[in-house]
């Protein structure tokens, strides 16, 4: 492990070089998920690195015993680094804080300024002084002060592979307003900008570990550990972070509370253009938006992290924003790819808006929530929070008994919208609960659940259920229906059973390549919208037990649909109502759609095909060589039979067919022959035959010249193949009227003729005759 030492002039070269480097780390990170990213890393800050302060040497003396308070020593340090000359540009410089003596160094509150770095080198701690000695320093910030403090500053910097140390055990068993006052063990306030937290250990805060709390820009926090894993220590935070163009990667984190927690109480504090990459997760929350949300949260990436042990993975917790809490904001554009969690306890995806109510005892933890429980919520007068566009892809997750592998639990007045989960596989005990969502895509997923355990319970739900090729994974399906809301159902490539019927008689159901059994009693009613794409793989509802037929069917068309027999939907017990009324159906087929009911069991929907009309104005050119032919469009052909004979009124032997446009070049013909033509327009049938028509190819009328070769007492004539059919004339001595025709030049181009010594002049013409 390389150690940071006061001689090193490279510790900041190092710092910007490891930063550089892991731009190929993000990129191959992107690269080995499947997902295009693109990062903006944030700039570091700009530090002078030959400003060197170690607290150990004259005038400042720490003493790193365990017991002397160096407050005073650490402090004059940074005012004496922060004052560092101008080397390069580089301002400040760098507080070191050595290994020396038992290398604990006591600590009271310390404020941090512009162009600082504060260096723990390795086996090295500072440590915050004892609750006892704390609640009698001056206040600072929060009610107790916070170790390590900074406000509005530029360039900052903690690094070295030491310890800071928050001494917490007292502050957790305090109670009252102690317990309530804990301060922060490090706290960046008021724009921060340019900080850079690397390498370090944190542990044992009263509080957070590490905040920003207001707009900060540019941080970035790579290589530290944080590791608190004491059962009592509530409430500490790994890493609170508020601030656009940030960058948390290569970290381990054990909190207390949540790993990381993303989100603020004031509107005007945005966080944005986050990217968490390579970090492994322990003890504690996950990785969570909230439960403060009133500050928008957007342009979120996690990728490539491992999470082990954590109380969840992927987090989202806010309420509506009564009684002035900072909750009610916009979360939106969060993506997670490739994750890999471990032995969750309570929820893998976890994504809901009643974090502050105890509604069945689940303040905090929704592994108990219900679908009845869901519907009973009244509607909010306040700013409620808003959860949009999140992608989760390739995650693989396993939930200890009693957590819900993921549950989307959004406001009924503003439901969560547009959350893909793709290549994502959760083992569980539980159902992933659905309530109030708009847009749930299950994309070649799986949901594990035990035997009689549903995948899915849905209230308020719009979900689709699609994979690339056709499952053989059985989704199960339960919920409720009630106070008007329903639930929407799209299956594609996939197979699914529902329990509770209500939950989706409102529909619409859509179905694709997919086979939905229904194990109980069906009922389409009225309003019921189905939507079926018809193809010859299988494509139905199975109905275990009494069907009742009403509502509408939409018809769409999938490879290789055609005439047929479709199978729509089969049932064991009753039949009864009226079939669909058909809505939408194929467009640019010619076919009609009936129901069949027939066949005790089944309802079919019979597709025919039926014939076109026939096509009209149909017209025929001759030119030299071709015959243009047009027709007018006939409404749903997707083609056209052109059909020719030589002989009035048929037969007509040659056929062009699958002509996709209404006219066509026939240029296999030959001139001064007459043909005769129809057209027939397709559409799933073949419609009657048109009118005839009749046309003859003619040579050109357009003059031409004679190409005359004498040679052995001939010559040798040839003019255009477009002229075939032309007459050669001659005539002799003197140009006037009297022509004679050449023999056998009518159907030829090239003729030979004798030349007569006694002619003193030969004229030669070509006429169209």
């Amino acid at each position: 492990m390389f150690e940071m030492k006061p001689s090193d002039a490279k510790i900041m070269k190092l710092a910007n070089r490891f930063h550089s480097f892991n731009r190929f780390i993000l990129a191959a990170a992107g690269y080995w998920a499947g997902v295009n990213l693109v990062v903006a890393l944030p700039a570091l800050p700009n530090i002078n690195t030959n400003n060197i302060i170690t607290i150990t040497n004259s005038p400042y003396n720490a003493v790193g015993d365990g017991a002397t308070d160096n407050t005073l020593a650490i402090s004059n340090a940074i005012v004496a680094a922060a004052a560092g000359g101008n080397t390069n540009g580089q301002f400040g410089g760098t507080v070191r804080i050595p290994k020396s003596g038992t290398s604990i160094f006591l600590c009271g509150p310390l404020t941090l300024k512009n162009n600082l770095n504060i260096q723990i080198d390795t086996n090295a701690t500072l440590k915050m002084e004892p609750l006892s000695v704390w609640t009698g320093l001056p206040a600072q910030n929060q009610t107790y002060g916070n170790l390590i403090y900074a406000s509005g500053a530029t360039n900052l910097e903690i690094s070295g592979f030491g310890t800071i140390d928050g001494n917490g055990a007292d502050w957790w068993a305090s109670s009252g307003s102690i317990y309530s006052g804990r301060p922060y063990m490090i706290f960046f306030n008021g724009n921060c900008k340019r900080v850079l937290i690397q390498n370090t250990t944190f542990q044992n805060p009263p509080k957070m570990h590490i905040v920003f709390k207001g707009s900060d820009n540019d941080i970035t926090i790579q290589g530290i550990t944080i590791n608190t894993t004491a059962a009592n220590a509530a409430n500490t935070d790994g890493i609170d972070l508020v601030g656009t163009n940030c960058l948390i990667q290569n970290c381990t984190i054990n909190a207390g509370d949540d790993n990381i927690a993303l989100g603020s109480s004031t509107p005007s504090a945005i966080s944005k253009d986050i990217l968490v990459t390579n970090c492994t997760f322990g003890v504690g929350h996950g990785v969570s938006i909230g439960s403060n949300t009133a500050g928008a949260v957007s342009n979120l990436t996690v990728i490539h992290c491992h999470f082990v042990g954590t109380d969840y993975g992927i987090r989202m917790k806010s309420n509506d924003a009564s009684g002035g809490s900072g909750n009610g904001g916009i979360a939106q554009n969060l993506n997670y790819y490739d994750l890999d969690m471990t032995n969750i306890v309570d929820g893998a995806i976890v994504i809901y808006s009643y974090y502050d109510s105890t509604l069945g005892g689940i303040y905090g933890t929704p592994t108990t929530v219900t679908p009845f429980i869901a519907s009973t919520q009244a509607v909010a007068a306040t700013t409620v929070p808003i959860w949009r566009d999140v992608t989760i892809s390739n995650v693989n997750a396993t939930v200890l008994s009693g957590g819900v592998p993921g549950i989307i639990w959004a406001r009924m007045e503003v439901p969560a919208s547009n959350i893909l989960l793709s290549h994502v596989k959760i083992t569980a005990s539980k159902a992933f609960d659905v309530y109030s969502a708009r847009g749930f895509q299950f994309a070649d997923s799986t949901n594990i659940v035990p035997a009689g355990t549903p995948t899915f319970l849905l209230y308020n739900a719009d979900i689709t259920i699609t994979n690339t090729t056709l499952s053989t994974n059985l989704v199960t399906l339960d919920g409720l229906t009630t106070n008007g809301y329903g639930n929407s159902l799209a299956l594609y490539n996939a197979q699914a059973s529902l329990k509770n019927t209500n939950a989706i008689d409102d529909g619409p159901l859509t179905l694709a390549d997919s086979l939905f059994t229904v194990s109980n009693d069906f009922m389409l009613f009225p309003g019921t919208v189905v939507n079926f794409s018809l193809d010859p793989n299988t494509n139905r509802v199975a109905v275990i037990g009494n069907l009742a037929l009403g509502g509408t069917a939409n018809l769409t068309n999938g490879p290789g649909f055609a005439a047929g027999t479709n199978v729509l939907l089969t049932y064991t017990g009753t039949l009864s109502g009226t079939p669909p009324t058909i809505g939408a159906t194929p467009t640019g087929f010619g076919y009609t759609y009936n129901w069949d009911i027939s066949t005790p069991g089944q309802v079919k929907l019979i597709v025919t095909a039926s014939a076109p009309s026939a096509p009209t104005n149909f017209t025929a050119l001759g030119t030299n060589l071709l015959i243009l032919l047009n027709w007018n469009t006939v409404s749903g052909a997707t083609s056209y039979n052109l059909k020719r004979g030589t002989d009035n009124g048929g037969p007509y032997p040659a056929i062009f067919s699958g002509i996709s446009t209404n006219n066509y070049a026939d240029a296999a013909v030959t001139n001064g022959v007459t043909y005769y033509y129809v057209v027939t327009a397709v559409a799933g049938g073949e419609s009657p035959n048109s009118l005839q028509v009749s046309a003859a190819p003619l040579p050109s009328l357009t003059p031409t010249n004679i190409l005359v070769q004498p040679g052995s007492g001939q010559l040798q004539l040839s003019w255009p193949q477009d002229h075939l059919g032309w007459l050669l004339q001659i005539q002799t001595n003197n140009l006037g009227t009297n022509w004679t025709a050449v023999p056998g030049s009518t159907n030829n181009s090239q003729i030979v003729i004798p030349i007569d010594p006694a002619n003193r002049s030969v004229f030669l013409r070509l006429m169209y005759h």
